[in-house]
């Protein structure tokens, strides 16, 4: 929907019709991804439809070479904490229940994620089937524990982690469980202040505020970062130098070329305006690592994403809000085909993908 279908169903709470300060928008000039200046309009008119909070009507455009899709014009830096005030990284993580309370049928499959997770990650929780852990190698459950580790070894004594964008905090405690000696970095202080109250070491800011820091860390994490920064070149030449030799870097973005994004449009849930600036596709994320001296790119295949960015785009398509998108019934045979292994990570709703430093 574009902002003018959606403005009679919510105008008691339009942001929308405030403009963005022009002087608070910058124009951009070329592709953030390979400088391209020929692109054409995706979508215009696009407003913040899944937190109803940023102003403005925006414009996402694609670029003739590469197919990187960026906002144009876009908020300035300075400007961009706006979009952000009523943003999720705000809110404490959710506790988990506590197994007694749970039906026999789950806390047999407690016991079994445990199992999995204390074999593959160095984790130690209980109550766990360890021997037989090995079945959920084969449930779908699987990718719903690998991404919530990020796709990473079991370090080895000593070893740290940067989440860079930690939000609340949530991945850290993961990261500390593992036994990596993991801090973020946060420029949401809102956020930091919750992560803070978790016991975490957080640092107030981006990845500028490690400028005078380089080789001290095996691995950095971006979940949900890199589309939200104005020059994710720079960022991840600044993660390259932050990493020691052969360190490793995860990466989690939506995907413009999914098939979520071809099939919803300008109501795809990966859009997000204004707060994502830049989309990737899958190749020309790689290219763009492969630049910035990065090497053994592997797409990983996240599956548990699928169905919820389906009802959610479908409640904005139908609704203007990705909200109570849980009283949407996709079927049992769309259900089945969201988590195909038949699908080509081309064309899933993110970019889930770990890659390395490049050796000298």
């Amino acid at each position: 929907m574009s902002a003018s279908e959606i403005n009679s169903s919510n105008e008691k709470h339009s942001p929308w019709l405030t403009p963005w300060a022009q002087e608070c928008t910058e124009d951009v000039c070329s592709c953030p991804v390979c400088a391209s200046s020929m692109r054409s309009i995706m979508f215009s008119d696009l407003i913040d439809n899944t937190y109803f909070s940023a102003a403005g009507s925006w414009a996402l455009c694609k670029c003739s070479s590469c197919g990187t899709a960026y906002l144009n014009p876009r908020p300035t830096p300075k400007s961009i904490g706006k979009a952000y005030e009523n943003y999720f990284t705000h809110k404490d993580g959710a506790g988990s229940i506590d197994s007694g309370k749970l039906g026999l049928l789950r806390q047999v499959r407690r016991m079994l994620v445990n199992g999995y997770i204390n074999r593959h990650y160095g984790t130690c929780r209980s109550p766990a089937m360890d021997r037989c852990a090995m079945f959920v190698d084969w449930l779908p459950v699987r990718s719903v524990m690998d991404s919530q580790f990020r796709y990473l070894p079991k370090p080895s004594r000593g070893q740290s982690l940067l989440d860079i964008g930690c939000g609340n905090g949530d991945f850290l405690l993961n990261a500390q469980e593992m036994g990596w000696e993991a801090s973020g970095l946060e420029p949401d202080p809102a956020a930091v202040s919750v992560a803070r109250g978790r016991g975490l070491n957080v640092v107030l800011g981006g990845v500028e505020a490690l400028a005078a820091k380089s080789g001290c860390f095996d691995a950095v994490t971006l979940s949900h970062v890199i589309e939200h920064v104005h020059q994710p070149r720079e960022l991840l030449q600044a993660v390259n130098r932050l990493l020691r030799a052969n360190g490793i870097v995860y990466i989690d973005t939506p995907n413009i070329r999914s098939h979520g994004a071809k099939v919803f449009g300008r109501s795809w849930r990966g859009i997000e305006a204004p707060r994502h600036l830049t989309l990737f596709n899958p190749k020309s994320l790689k290219d763009l690592l492969t630049s910035c001296d990065f090497e053994d790119i592997e797409f990983r295949r996240r599956t548990d994403v699928q169905l919820g960015m389906y009802l959610r785009s479908k409640n904005i398509s139908l609704t203007s809000s990705h909200y109570d998108s849980e009283s949407i019934n996709p079927g049992f045979w769309k259900r089945i085909l969201m988590r195909s292994p038949f699908v080509k990570t081309d064309y899933l709703e993110y970019i889930t993908l770990t890659a390395r430093k490049k050796s000298i």
